[in-house]
């Protein structure tokens, strides 16, 4: 309530007050004048006739007047109520708001605003109803009356009800029982005794979802405010679940890039906060890389599920063994069939003798997989931290040149890294010195890999490099890529990719709509020259610049001044991406604070598409693009059954094997010339 609108009604009730007593004066007055007219009936006759005139014409006037008052001290006091319910109100929405921002599961949250609007509309009987997945079944989700949870209405009679709400998502009745719209409910409703109704649809991703039922069982007014904060809360719910949901995905994904479901391990990825943790401490440690031998043969032998089996053993034996040692042990699990260990507290002496009586001696074992007898053997590499390396990546690379040793020497499989075994760095220097001719020579080679839409179309190509190297023939990034980002000639190559694309999209495709993703590194975006440098080539080459779209990780968003230099990309007219979505994951935030275009799905999700097996991380990746109006491309089909899933699901591109191989720009070019799908 406003202070004009307390004073404006205090006035109103003094003037009724001081009406009431100016009357009870002129009523005095006219009695007195009339009783003087009967004393002197002869000489004041027509005094006692004046005075019972403007009597009955001043209680006329007292009645109007009364009337009007009471009129204007009803609206007032009307307009206090309406001010003091909208106050309750802003105030019920900003603690909604408050917990909307909140982490809350979701029956704390349903609770919270199922009191918040029982307290705001004064109404004990509020229920949340919400639709199952085929849209047939209406059922209480959580209620202020527990005799209402669980309870569910089938689609037989909730075809008008529904179709209203969807027309127009506020429901009110002060009839429900003769309401045509709730014809099909009228068993509840006389069932309940319900007699008014305010109902507000609750809508997420466009779509009914539910709805907030606030039902009286008595006659009652449904105020504008009322609905119009109901309508609110409905907004918000809507929010939460949106929220709910990215938080599943988020989940989702944290746990598949962090935790190993078939050891029940950490991944890599989920190992080295822990590892960078000791590093920080300046803690010393080994860090171990355990392979596995024979696991490729119960794969053909048994199956792919006996092999996991076979992991999942040899981690639980794994983790039984290592309590034994005092210190905080890390186990994770690397690619194929290798295990990453990290053991602190160890002299290399005590190290050896363990390993040597514990890990490796496990190979002596016959295990027994789904009830057949195996045979694993063990091989070890060990690095150590701070002696052998400063970083965990060298010190992973030096462990893994430890453990190729020790395949290769008598048993019992065990090597230390020393420096005596650093082919890894000799090779990185030679690959760096053929890179360098490799640039100087024209060694390097532009592949295409086209991408289509659903319709089978072509609609563009992803920009691949390949290296016609002069002894080892024609070779893949794979080969390559690491130790040229290590030596910092990523960005010319980077350079040469970008020139040859941009060539292509201002020559031989300019006629064409088709566009052209190139992968930009990390180190290409921090160097000053590149923004001028691809200015250059857009006013050089004269093409659209949206033909052009840039790739970019992921793992690149966390890089600080990142943003600056993403903003300027856009400026130029460009198109940016983010490629192998999902393995660089950090936190979908990211793609809110950074504005992309398109967002690729990583060949790792797409594998997961079997015949007779849902991939719900896919969904929740396109219905996450969807949300966020990018284009969804997945990479890596190669098969008829993965292009079928993704079309259904509403991808907008398709690229991988079972539509089109890399191929040189010259084959590409000849597929223009081939009439499009029908």
């Amino acid at each position: 309530m406003t202070p004009d609108t307390a004073g404006q009604l205090n006035r109103l009730r003094k003037e009724q007050r001081r009406n009431s007593v100016l009357f009870r004066v002129f009523a005095v007055g006219s009695g007195i004048a009339i009783l003087a007219s009967l004393l002197f009936e002869r000489h004041l006759s027509w005094l006692m006739a004046i005075t019972i005139m403007v009597m009955l014409m001043g209680a006329l006037l007292r009645h109007r007047m009364a009337q009007q008052t009471r009129h204007n001290i009803a609206q007032w006091e009307a307009l206090m109520r309406a001010q003091q319910r909208q106050a309750e109100q802003q105030e019920a929405w900003r603690r909604m708001r408050e917990l909307l921002q909140r982490d809350l599961d979701e029956d704390t949250f349903l609770r919270a605003l199922l009191d918040t609007t029982a307290e705001v509309l004064g109404s004990s009987r509020i229920g949340l109803w919400f639709l199952d997945s085929d849209g047939r079944v209406l059922t209480c989700r959580m209620a202020l009356d527990p005799a209402l949870n669980g309870l569910r209405l089938s689609h037989q009679g909730l075809d008008s009800y529904l179709a209203s709400l969807i027309q127009n998502p506020c429901l009110v009745t002060h009839d429900a029982q003769h309401d045509e719209r709730l014809s099909g409910l009228e068993d509840y409703l006389r069932t309940n005794g319900i007699h008014s109704m305010l109902d507000v649809g609750i809508f997420v991703g466009g779509e009914l979802r539910g709805a907030i039922c606030c039902e009286s069982m008595q006659p009652r007014e449904w105020h504008g405010d009322e609905i119009t904060t109901l309508m609110g809360f409905s907004g918000l719910l809507s929010q939460f679940s949106e929220s709910l949901r990215r938080r599943e995905v988020e989940h989702d994904l944290y746990r598949q890039l962090h935790h190993d479901e078939v050891s029940g391990l950490a991944t890599l990825r989920g190992l080295l906060e822990r590892l960078q943790a000791l590093t920080q401490r300046g803690e010393a440690f080994h860090l171990l890389v355990l392979r596995l031998g024979g696991l490729g043969h119960i794969n053909e032998t048994l199956g792919q599920q006996a092999g996991d089996e076979a992991i999942r053993q040899v981690a639980e034996k794994l983790k039984e063994r290592l309590t034994e040692l005092q210190g905080s042990i890390h186990i994770g699990r690397l690619p194929a069939n290798r295990l990453l260990i990290a053991i602190p507290g160890q002299t290399d002496e005590s190290l050896r003798h363990y390993c040597l009586e514990r890990l490796l001696s496990m190979g002596e074992n016959s295990w027994r997989i789904f009830g057949t007898p195996s045979q694993l053997r063990f091989n070890a590499g060990v690095a150590r931290y701070p002696l052998d390396a400063q970083d965990i990546e060298s010190l992973l690379q030096r462990a893994e040149l430890a453990v190729q040793h020790a395949r290769e020497t008598p048993p019992p499989h065990l090597a230390f890294y020393t420096s005596q075994l650093s082919d890894w760095e000799q090779r990185l220097n030679r690959l760096e010195r053929e890179l360098r001719t490799a640039l100087d020579e024209h060694q390097f080679r532009l592949y295409l890999q086209g991408q289509f839409d659903p319709a089978g179309r072509l609609a563009g190509a992803e920009v691949l490099l390949r290296w016609q190297h002069p002894r080892e023939g024609l070779l893949t990034p794979g080969s390559f890529i690491a130790e040229a980002e290590y030596s910092g000639l990523i960005r010319p190559m980077g350079q040469w990719v970008l020139d040859q694309a941009c060539a292509l999209l201002g020559g031989a495709l300019h006629s064409s709509e088709l566009s052209l993703s190139v992968n930009v590194s990390v180190q290409q975006l921090h160097d000053d020259a590149f923004m001028t440098h691809l200015a250059q080539l857009l006013e050089r080459h004269d093409f659209a610049p949206r033909r052009l779209i840039l790739e970019v990780v992921e793992s690149l968003l966390v890089t600080p001044g990142i943003a600056a230099r993403l903003n300027a990309l856009r400026e130029l007219g460009v198109r940016l991406a983010l490629d192998d979505f999902g393995t660089g994951y950090s936190s979908l935030r990211y793609l809110q604070d950074f504005r992309v275009d398109e967002i690729k799905i990583d060949k790792v999700f797409v594998d997961a598409i079997t015949p007779h097996r849902d991939a719900p991380l896919v969904r929740s990746i396109i219905a996450l693009g969807k949300a966020l109006e990018l284009r969804v491309v997945a990479e890596g089909v190669e098969n008829a059954a993965q292009q079928d899933y993704l079309c259904a699901r509403g991808i907008d591109f398709l690229q991988g094997y079972y539509l089109a191989r890399p191929e040189p720009v010259d084959t590409f070019l000849r597929r223009l010339e081939q009439p499009p799908p029908k």
